[in-house]
């Protein structure tokens, strides 16, 4: 399925016209209109609009799996049941030692945590099933990753498209970085908090490292 294809159910899962969708995104109608139907190209005017208004690059749309509207809050409250209001995330822990993170898996940290579906389908834009959370104990990240923080972390984003906050196995440990990709093979590991450096890594020679997700929200209310 190509990106427009993705940005059509996308606009359709938020219940908006195209002319909605061009205002919220601070375009012309007929300019959306040309990229929508095929006749232009998607502009890079076009792609910071989409990211203001959304929270999020439009290169994750395919990794972003809305929420259908009929599971959301829109429907008739009658028919509601706590399944369709509600949904269980789970909860892993990392335990942090010298900024690098050893991730114990499958291992939860009490009990699912409980979210509305509409606030995770306006807030997040992800599929539930493809969210979990951590419990990132280690300054590296700091200050945009305060210690012991929890973070939502979506699986469904898997590769490195945009620089952004992700999740890495690399050989037995798991790490919480920013990563800045610099080419098709080569991408740069960051810690915000500048006691711990950058890496510049060669993907063909290191075959062992695997994304597992990208940071999407910080717990202490604010996207990423």
């Amino acid at each position: 399925m190509d990106i427009l294809k993705h940005l059509d159910n996308f606009i359709s899962s938020r219940h908006l016209k195209r002319g909605e969708f061009a205002n919220i995104i601070s375009l012309s109608s007929s300019y959306v209109s040309e990229i929508l139907s095929g006749k232009r190209d998607i502009s890079l005017k076009f792609k910071k609009g989409f990211q203001s208004a959304f929270g999020f690059p439009i290169e994750e749309l395919p990794y972003r799996v809305q929420i259908s509207p009929e599971n959301n809050s829109t429907q008739d409250p009658a028919k509601a049941t706590d399944d369709t209001i509600y949904c269980k995330i789970p909860l892993f822990n990392i335990k942090a030692s010298s900024g690098h993170e050893t991730f114990v898996n499958d291992e939860k940290i009490g009990a699912d945590l409980i979210f509305r579906r509409d606030w995770l389908d306006r807030e997040l834009k992800s599929n539930p099933n493809n969210l979990f959370i951590l419990s990132a104990e280690s300054d590296s990240m700091e200050p945009t990753i305060q210690h012991d923080a929890l973070l939502i972390v979506d699986k469904g984003v898997d590769r490195i498209i945009t620089e952004g906050i992700y999740i890495l196995r690399r050989g037995d440990t798991i790490l919480i970085k920013r990563i800045r990709k610099l080419s098709e093979d080569t991408i740069e590991l960051i810690s915000d908090n500048p006691a711990y450096g950058k890496e510049t890594i060669k993907l063909n020679n290191q075959p062992e490292i695997t994304i597992l997700g990208k940071a999407i929200y910080i717990w202490s209310g604010r996207r990423i």
